[in-house]
């Protein structure tokens, strides 16, 4: 039964004098539907049959496809719109302290060790989700970890999953000492007299990850379905998965999995590494793997890392960070890039590259052009992917290059760390044009909304409410953090829809609704159209649809 205060009448209609029509599997009737299609914006009801709507109209028009079996729901003139598709989400397959929002290292500590106890005595200590403004000063420190762990390894990854924190014992295991040298596209902080802080920067962290128990293929696909569930329940039908996965590896395996048991309640699609050293035959293997994709389970995108983060000093800037000589972690040579991204390109492959700081995104512009050139292709729909303090210059050319802009909604929350960490870091002219969605719409950009997951909550609802208002929750900072950049509802919601299946080659099968399309759509508790911004904090998701088949019911 459908509840949370409207009918829960899921009704069987005769057909008798009905006009020889179609018939539905599922009719919504009596709703309130913004379609994301110009041509017809709103409708009262939609009809079903198998995966795709047949027909979208008015109540009395659709009713005419009722069988004596269709299943009918009354809306009761709530809001239906696409269902929602995160065109950047990950996997968190391991399980971690839940650190986000600690504030202190206290309150870590206090979280560190109830999770510890859930724990054999010997196994490693794991969290997630420590922000720099969590510690004194911003800085982070081992010694947090010594107080309350000084013989077991403790290893915390930060929010965006591009630092970790580790305790003197983990780097004791990885033999972490005054003469270890910074790896590649890595770095180790040390304290004044050289020793670690136990802060490491991007391929660094690897020095002590790698001693983490490997995990089980039960494990990875326990994970993957509660995640897969949660995200439903966000009215969440498609998620891109933006991890660089190897096809042999044991989490591809667990997402065919999925598939196989019939168990998808999202539609996924799979990115496979950019790696430097690709082959001719690593390429085949991945154009093929293109080739074997459905409705449910598809590939065609190569996934690689630019830079780093913000936060982490690590974002590829042009000019150095405020008041330092740090011009963050390049990760990819000029010529080296140009050159992968010109064989993945001739390959066939779509490529999505990270890219946050204005260096990072000038050099995958500057590549996605190379090889277009080289390659004399087109429409390739290559993807920056974050592209969170572009170069105004560079604006233009995500149209003229026909790039994608696939950026993160919720990234515009003001909170502690955005006002006291990261725009500090910037200064102020670059502050004041980062995660500035409106530039990119300005400059004529096609752009797909994602939430990052599990950097920040993937509830759509909560990231559309950040690009509209850029305030907190609790409306601070008064007015919102660059005010100038608010988006429309109704723009942030195609972004999230349209811009999405835009993104992935899927805009003529779902992101809008309409006769032939994809049976993706989420029923809203309220109508956050019409309403003040606060209506999105105060919807809920009352019901999720993905290919006709309820896949969530509040």
């Amino acid at each position: 039964m459908i509840r949370a205060g409207f009918s829960a009448a899921l009704l069987f209609l005769a057909a008798a004098g009905a006009p020889a029509q179609q018939h539905a599997d599922l009719i919504v009737v009596n709703a309130r539907i913004w379609t994301g299609d110009a041509a017809a914006p709103e409708a009262e009801a939609l009809a079903v049959s198998g995966e795709r709507i047949i027909a979208i109209g008015t109540t009395a028009a659709i009713r005419a496809h009722a069988a004596a079996t269709t299943r009918v729901i009354d809306a009761e003139g709530r809001r239906i719109v696409p269902g929602f598709n995160d065109a950047h989400w990950h996997l968190p397959s391991r399980r971690t302290a839940d650190l986000a929002d600690a504030g202190n290292p206290a309150e870590i500590q206090a979280r560190l060790k109830a999770f510890a106890r859930s724990l054999p005595a010997s196994a490693w200590i794991t969290g997630r989700g420590w922000k720099p403004t969590d510690f004194p000063g911003n800085q982070a420190h081992k010694r947090y970890l010594d107080e309350i762990f000084a013989d077991r390894p403790v290893l915390i990854t930060d929010r965006d999953g591009h630092q970790a924190l580790a305790n003197s014992r983990a780097l004791s295991l990885a033999s972490v000492t005054h003469a270890t040298p910074d790896p590649a596209n890595g770095r180790i902080d040390r304290d004044a007299t050289g020793e670690a802080t136990g802060l490491l920067k991007e391929d660094a962290a690897s020095i002590v990850r790698r001693l983490l128990p490997a995990q089980t293929a039960g494990e990875i696909f326990a994970a993957l379905l509660a995640e897969i569930d949660k995200a439903a329940s966000f009215g969440l039908t498609s998620l891109q998965i933006a991890s660089g996965t190897r096809p042999e590896s044991l989490e591809f395996a667990a997402y065919r999995r999925l598939r196989d048991t019939n168990a998808m309640k999202a539609r996924l699609r799979l990115s496979v590494p950019f790696a430097r050293d690709i082959t001719a035959p690593r390429l085949a293997e991945f154009a093929a793997l293109a080739k074997t994709s459905d409705a449910w389970l598809a590939f065609g995108i190569a996934k690689g890392m630019l830079d780093g983060t913000v936060d982490a000093h690590t974002a590829a800037m042009i000019d150095p960070y405020a008041n330092s000589t740090d011009l963050g972690i390049p990760m990819w040579p000029r010529d080296l890039l140009n050159h992968v991204t010109a064989a993945y390109d001739r390959g066939g492959l779509q490529i999505e590259l990270h890219a946050i700081g204005d260096r990072a995104i000038r050099l995958a512009l500057d590549a996605f052009e190379f090889a277009a050139r080289a390659n004399g292709t087109s429409g390739r729909r290559h993807r920056v992917e974050h592209v969170e303090v572009p170069a105004l210059d560079d604006l233009p050319r995500f149209a003229a290059l026909g790039v994608i802009a696939s950026t993160q909604a919720i990234f515009a929350l003001p909170d502690d760390t955005t006002l006291n960490n990261y725009a500090p870091a910037l200064g102020p002219d670059r502050a004041s044009r980062a995660v500035a969605f409106k530039l990119l719409d300005d400059a004529g950009a096609a752009q797909a909304f994602g939430s990052d997951y599990p950097v920040f909550p993937m509830d759509p609802l909560r990231g559309i409410h950040a690009a509209v208002t850029r305030e907190t929750p609790d409306g601070t900072p008064k007015g919102g953090w660059y005010p100038e950049h608010r988006l429309t509802v109704e723009r942030a919601l195609r972004h999230y829809t349209y811009g999405s299946a835009f993104a992935s080659f899927e805009e003529h099968q779902k992101g809008t609704l309409a006769a032939g399309r994809l049976a993706d759509f989420v029923m809203l508790s309220h109508d956050i159209l019409t309403g003040p911004p606060s209506t999105l904090l105060e919807a809920k998701v009352l019901l999720t649809v993905a290919g006709g088949r309820t896949t969530y019911q509040r």
